[in-house]
């Protein structure tokens, strides 16, 4: 006799990565309406899954770039700093000739 048997994937995974993707599924959770809709439920779920995500990685590159301007501004100010110290000593020796 065939008997059908539950498989619950989730449990093969390490418990961290288990509770990283009920966290994403949290958030999938706020388009159930658009994915509940459609004709193929679980497709359309994995790509409100891909949408969650890709607005995530905007987040984060947005974030990057303004880190990358603050540090850019940084970095030229201080090498803007080194070239006027560096040229002050040459300039006395240049004004004494």
């Amino acid at each position: 006799m065939l008997t059908k048997t539950e498989k619950n994937w989730k449990n093969f995974l390490r418990p961290e990565d288990e509770a990283r993707l009920n966290a994403l599924l949290e958030h999938v959770a706020q388009h159930r309406g658009a994915y509940f809709n459609s004709d193929e439920v679980k497709t359309a779920q994995v790509w409100c899954a891909l949408l969650e995500s890709e607005k995530r990685n905007e987040e984060l590159e947005k974030r990057l770039r303004r880190i990358e301007f603050i540090l850019g501004g940084l970095v030229s100010r201080h090498r803007k700093l080194l070239e006027e110290e560096c040229e002050d000593p040459l300039m006395k020796s240049l004004e004494k000739f």
